[in-house]
């Protein structure tokens, strides 16, 4: 978490120089934290699934397993620029903070093979909230077709109550209302998809929302939780 702050910190109090060359005059620009041209926002509204599948499976898109308790998420999360174009690389970075809800399917039911299930998991919904920094790489060689984009967030994030994938994965060990968190997003312009033109500020995708100890470097807790989401984010 110490980490996190001393990143954060840094990155809001960099200045980026912008190098131009026009007519063989070389000019130097000082670019301050959120000082940023056009669209200063980005807003993402998402429905997911929950899955047992790890974060590598998930990113190679293979083997996605089904979450035995249906978990379903629904959130929106909201970003603000820090920079665009960062050292003139095809780079953006984004604060972000996101809203979650949690939809448990469980049906409260009497194992025979772990009786203590019966009062392990929950019946209740759960709700999250997560902060972090988000970096987009947006060039790629196909964007003259489609223009598109790949995002990861590294923050934090606080659950309400745990939901049952966690308590399914971390099955009687340690669990955590405060995690680390990880976004990762993969996403298309829609103009160039559907050649309406009001959608020049609109992508859509897919996307990953994960929760973890790193490995049992947050409170103790090694493992933690992915869901996959479907979105569409605007810009303003």
């Amino acid at each position: 978490m110490k980490k996190l702050f001393m990143i954060l910190f840094l990155m809001l109090s960099l200045s980026i120089s912008v190098y131009s060359e026009n007519n063989n005059i070389i000019e130097v620009k000082s670019r301050k934290a959120f000082d940023v041209e056009g669209n200063k926002y980005i807003i993402r509204p998402f429905y997911g699934i929950a899955t047992k599948s790890d974060i590598g499976e998930l990113v190679a898109f293979k083997n996605l397993k089904d979450d035995p308790n249906n978990g379903k998420i629904v959130g929106i999360q909201v970003e603000r620029y820090v920079y665009k174009d960062v050292f003139n690389m095809p780079l953006d970075v984004t604060l972000q903070g996101s809203f979650i809800a949690h939809f448990d399917d469980y049906e409260k039911k009497q194992n025979e093979e772990k009786p203590e299930d019966y009062n392990y998991y929950t019946e209740k919904n759960s709700y999250e909230v997560n902060f972090g920094i988000k970096m987009y790489w947006k060039k790629f060689p196909w964007d003259k077709y489609v223009r598109t984009r790949l995002g990861a967030s590294e923050g934090l994030s606080y659950i309400n109550r745990v939901t049952n994938l966690e308590r399914l994965n971390l099955y009687q060990k340690n669990q955590s209302n405060y995690l680390n968190y990880i976004d990762v997003t993969l996403s298309f312009n829609a103009k160039d998809i559907t050649r309406i033109q009001n959608l020049e500020d609109t992508y859509i995708g897919i996307g990953i929302s994960h929760r973890s100890g790193v490995f049992g470097n947050i409170n103790g807790v090694d493992g933690g939780s992915n869901n996959v989401t479907l979105f569409f984010e605007t810009e303003m």
